[in-house]
């Protein structure tokens, strides 16, 4: 069989094979209302390769995603970015046992360190502050973090490999800030590390002269990038990308088939290729569409009294604020969803994130201009506090290593009686999944401030439960909780 995957799928679909193998519904047309969906449902019978050893037509599918992105190697991730980033840490992990990270990845990255016992060492992302958002990071803070690390290890900065795994950056952030990951690349190549940017928001990028530079072209070793976040793709489906000679690819090959399924979904990894032969096509005129919904937006929206749109993100992202106003982001989100059945993607201390992709539609644009512009007319400036942001910006004092605390006896201790107290996981608001205290930190009062705000603004703290955080439990006096 050649040609894209969904082809296939349906050939074989129109055929008269009876499917004595694997799914259990057997494309039968009983098996349930989903029955249209299983037609093309199969397993790893003949003539469909196998991802975790391709050499068909899977093999061919992530030849042209990597024809498509310029990257050396292209990988089809059907457990989503996730893997990708658990993958791609744990290939270099090994090489030192520090990990350079930015302090706004997302979860996965942290959960990769954990599972390699490394040790996180943070840099900062700058912060705008009229938006309430994380911004870049920027190359001479990895270099001062890189200095740093080998300074205190008694090294040259020359052989920071022998400390240092690698670095991970996220561009673009959640809300569509970019780094220059070009500078960055270079900078870490000095020293002779891998970089490794989780680019999940980004996977339309490179495909129009007015949108970033994929982090592929601009250097990077590792980049994942979320196929279903921006692309007509199904949850879930994501590429890793392998460049340079600073990562092995059979240790990564080797990581891929530990945290991907070991039956992956056909209709999964046609779903990939199908987005990807849409973008080959069409993506660049679709991409012109979304900048003409958005600066349409943009001038429909520019002499609003209290809402405003951050003009510094990626087109993609839209950081609707209401800072300052008499509403919060949360209340924003609910007006939006109730009364105009507008569903955005998060909702943040004084902010809305809604997302523009090539496939969304002129119709829908103008529903939400044309509700901002009301609910704005109702809006006034009169509220003296705000919601704080989704990340701290203090660098957090670490008491245990993060494997420790993870997996120390602990107890639960209400939040208002935390402060000092040792974190025995993660802290979080999801989303964006940043998070806001990692096992082994100590917690401080401006952490648990956040916390509590949040909670009085009936948001969603993951990793509170009942008002009541887990701590490790040091004192005899508390009851111990075992973990496992």
């Amino acid at each position: 069989m050649s040609g894209r995957l969904y082809e296939s799928l349906k050939r074989y679909s129109d055929s008269d094979f009876y499917p004595f193998h694997m799914p259990g519904h057997k494309r039968n047309k009983e098996s349930g209302p989903l029955n249209k969906f299983y037609r093309q449902d199969i397993t790893e019978i003949d003539g469909f390769d196998n991802l975790h050893q391709p050499e068909t037509i899977i093999r061919d599918a992530q030849y042209r995603a990597a024809q498509l992105y310029h990257s050396k190697e292209t990988y089809f991730l059907i457990n989503g970015s996730t893997s990708g980033i658990l993958s791609a840490v744990s290939a270099i992990a090994g090489r030192g046992n520090k990990l350079i990270i930015a302090r706004n990845c997302h979860k996965a990255v942290y959960h990769a360190a954990f599972l390699n016992h490394m040790e996180p060492r943070y840099v900062f992302p700058t912060v705008n502050e009229e938006y309430d958002i994380a911004g870049e990071i920027t190359a001479s803070q990895i270099e001062r973090e890189i200095c740093s690390i080998t300074e205190q290890a008694g090294i040259s900065a020359l052989n920071a490999g022998d400390e240092i795994a690698g670095v991970v950056i996220t561009s673009p952030t959640y809300e569509g800030i970019v780094s220059d990951v070009r500078t960055i690349a270079d900078l870490v190549h000095q020293y002779h590390l891998p970089l490794i940017v989780d680019q999940a928001h980004g996977a339309h990028f490179g495909f129009h002269p007015s949108y970033p530079e994929n982090a592929v072209s601009q250097g990077a070793d590792f980049v994942i990038h979320s196929v279903h976040k921006t692309l007509p793709a199904p949850t879930q489906t994501a590429l890793l990308h392998r460049n340079g000679e600073l990562t092995d690819v059979e240790r990564l090959k080797k990581y891929l088939r530990i945290y991907q399924s070991s039956s992956p979904s056909y209709l999964l990894m046609a779903g990939i290729d199908e987005a990807l032969f849409l973008v080959k096509r069409e993506g660049k005129d679709r991409l012109e569409q979304l900048l003409h919904f958005r600066n349409e937006l943009f001038h429909a929206l520019e002499h609003c009294k209290c809402i405003r749109v951050c003009p510094d993100t990626e087109p993609g992202k839209l950081v609707i604020s209401v800072k300052n106003s008499s509403v919060t982001g949360k209340q924003l989100y609910r007006i939006l969803r109730e009364k105009y059945h507008l569903q955005m993607e998060m909702a943040c201390g004084t902010y809305v994130l809604a997302i523009l992709t090539m496939m969304d539609t002129e119709e829908g644009v103008k529903r939400l201009i044309n509700a901002l512009l009301e609910i704005d007319a109702g809006l006034h400036q009169d509220r003296e506090e705000n919601v704080p942001m989704s990340f701290s910006k203090q660098k957090p004092h670490v008491k245990m290593s993060m494997w420790d605390a993870f997996l120390a006896s602990c107890q639960n201790v209400d939040i208002r009686d935390a402060e000092g107290e040792i974190a025995a996981d993660f802290v979080n608001l999801y989303p964006p999944g940043v998070p806001l205290l990692v096992p082994g930190e100590v917690i401080t009062k401006q952490v648990l401030d956040i916390i509590m705000e949040y909670h009085k603004h009936d948001y969603t703290v993951s990793g509170i439960d009942d008002n009541k955080i887990k701590v490790v439990a040091l004192g005899q006096s508390r009851k111990k909780e075992n973990r496992y």
